[in-house]
């Protein structure tokens, strides 16, 4: 087993998670032929099978799976070491990966930006990808944390809620309703919505949102950026749930206008999430601590907002 390499343990988690020689190859950034020549290479090092065609689909078999047990083994001790030498370096000589949802994208940016201010040579590898993909990304331990919407229940996740993120309705500038103010969620549903792609979390949270009041959302158009859906919105294709944040500049030159819907906004928050046991570098615990501070100042400056 001495021959037994990294890139070939990296394969063989890549088919396992794409179930695809040619979906392995294109993330790996390498040619299928490569790809098959290292499963090879490793079949015959081993002296077992490791994958199976069924249909369109490749299943690693039974060695197959028991190799790549050993190599999350491997995978998760070289991660020790890399995070230990880390800790070794500190802060300033130390990378941050991180994942961000693509509805976040802008705000996650201006808070990288200002978090590299405070720490300039901070190594930063930022992942945007839809909920689906970033969860995908925790789950493989390929980043260290993720910026996200609601993160779900039923992972092995610490989720730290610190920046409120209020859903809301938007239409185009000349949409008739407009002027009208508590318009009924079941008239809102007859319009046509402008939605995020499957695995988006945006996309669940709204479908999610008008089931549990017993509505169903006319789909129309299906985009998978945010860019795209304010743009679809602008030019009258439907109307659409986006978060403010996101739709001010062009809310204030009047191209978008806020709807007032009964329910909304959607009081949700933005959340900085990591795998449960997850031993933090310096570089990820300080950004973790400065999102911490970040949550404070803005609890005290909403706070000071509403006194007399």
């Amino acid at each position: 087993m001495r021959n037994v390499t990294l890139r070939q343990l990296e394969i063989l988690r890549m088919l396992a998670a794409t179930s695809s020689y040619t979906k392995a190859a294109a993330r790996l950034n390498l040619s299928q032929s490569a790809v098959y020549l290292q499963v090879r290479k490793l079949e015959q090092e081993i002296g077992l099978p490791v994958t199976e065609q069924v249909g369109k689909k490749v299943f690693l078999t039974d060695g197959g799976e028991e190799v790549l047990r050993y190599g999350h083994r491997i995978a998760e001790e070289l991660e020790g070491m890399a995070r230990s030498l880390e800790h070794m370096r500190g802060v300033e000589q130390g990378q941050l990966r991180i994942a961000v949802t693509s509805a976040v994208n802008a705000f996650a940016v201006e808070l990288l930006a200002r978090f590299l201010d405070r720490h300039p040579h901070v190594n930063i590898r930022l992942n945007i990808a839809n909920r689906k993909e970033v969860l995908a990304s925790l789950e493989r331990n390929d980043v260290d944390m993720a910026v996200m919407g609601e993160p779900p229940q039923s992972l092995d996740l610490v989720a730290l809620p610190f920046h409120r993120n209020d859903l809301i309705v938007i239409a185009a500038g000349n949409h008739p309703w407009v002027r009208h103010t508590n318009i009924a969620q079941s008239d809102l549903v007859r319009e046509s919505f402008v939605l995020r792609e499957q695995g988006s979390g945006t996309r669940e949270t709204v479908l999610r949102y008008f089931s549990e009041k017993g509505l169903s959302v006319r789909e129309g158009v299906v985009m998978n950026s945010n860019e795209a859906i304010k743009q679809a919105v602008k030019v009258g294709m439907g109307v659409a749930v986006v978060a403010r944040h996101s739709v001010l500049v062009k809310i204030e030159s009047g191209y978008l206008r806020e709807l007032s819907v009964e329910g909304f906004p959607l009081r949700r928050a933005w959340h900085l999430v990591h795998r449960k046991g997850k031993r933090m570098a310096p570089a990820p615990l300080a950004f973790k601590e400065f999102l911490i501070e970040h949550q404070y100042a803005r609890t005290a400056e909403e706070q000071a907002q509403v006194l007399p």
